[in-house]
């Protein structure tokens, strides 16, 4: 049994001890009575820090495996910062949010990013319907000289992409984005529409851009990437932060 399935289980038989009173078991947890039903109906994945405090009131110990490095990190806000919009509200909750490096192009390559390569770090709300389910996200930002999307996204935009979406359900326009390399690149990428076509040797794969006036369409055999596709893509791009304050 995991860890989730295993906190659930710990969860939903504190609760039956509190005859399934949801905000008494909370309280008895010193947790937020709206997180705590989250996490009993499976709608919340709480926090490594946050279920480890709640084992420690209950004397639960837990033994965690040893696991590669993920690149997705959960937060932990310490004295978050509220901007004036949100005054009189209270401290957004860590469980909502991940951490997501941002990495320049050269660090955008399909394995673990070195932490050398890690520019900065961006909040993503995981809630969001881009975001849910994925975990392997990655932020990369388009260079100031790519114009290549325009007017999609410009020089300077943060598009966030998920690696283990690298196209298995499909090319096909409109709205399928990804982060693409050309033949023998082994770092960095550009961000691009992409097509494919033909079978075995014949089987190509296209990579278009939206400012289509100056930037024509990329076509590359499948032989040039030994016909693994996951030398050509990146991944999917799910989500952009745009200065819209320009367009």
């Amino acid at each position: 049994m995991n860890l989730k399935d295993s906190a659930k289980k710990i969860l939903d038989d504190f609760l039956a001890s509190h005859k399934g009173n949801a905000r008494a078991a909370a309280d008895a947890l010193g947790v937020n009575h709206v997180t705590f039903w989250g996490w009993v109906r499976g709608t919340r994945t709480p926090a490594l820090g946050q279920i480890s405090d709640v084992f420690d009131r209950l004397g639960v110990t837990v033994r965690l495996p040893e696991w590669p490095e993920e690149t997705t990190r959960s937060v932990c806000f310490v004295e978050a910062k509220i901007v004036q919009a949100g005054d009189g509200a209270g401290p957004p909750e860590a469980e909502n949010y991940l951490a997501v490096p941002l990495v320049g192009e050269v660090g955008a390559g399909p394995g673990i990013i070195p932490q050398e390569n890690i520019l900065s770090w961006v909040l993503v709300y995981r809630e969001h319907r881009s975001v849910m389910q994925r975990s392997n996200l990655l932020a990369v930002e388009i260079g100031k000289n790519q114009r290549s999307m325009i007017p999609t996204l410009h020089p300077g935009d943060i598009v966030l992409l998920d690696r283990n979406d690298w196209g298995q359900r499909g090319y096909a326009p409109p709205g399928n984005i990804f982060l693409v390399r050309e033949p023998g690149q082994e770092g960095g990428g550009m961000v691009k529409r992409v097509a494919t076509a033909g079978k075995g040797e014949l089987a190509t794969v296209t990579f278009y851009s939206d400012n289509a006036t100056e930037y024509g369409p990329e076509v590359y055999h499948m032989h040039q990437y030994e016909h693994d596709m996951q030398q050509a893509v990146v991944g999917r791009v799910v989500w952009a932060w745009a200065d819209l304050s320009r367009k």
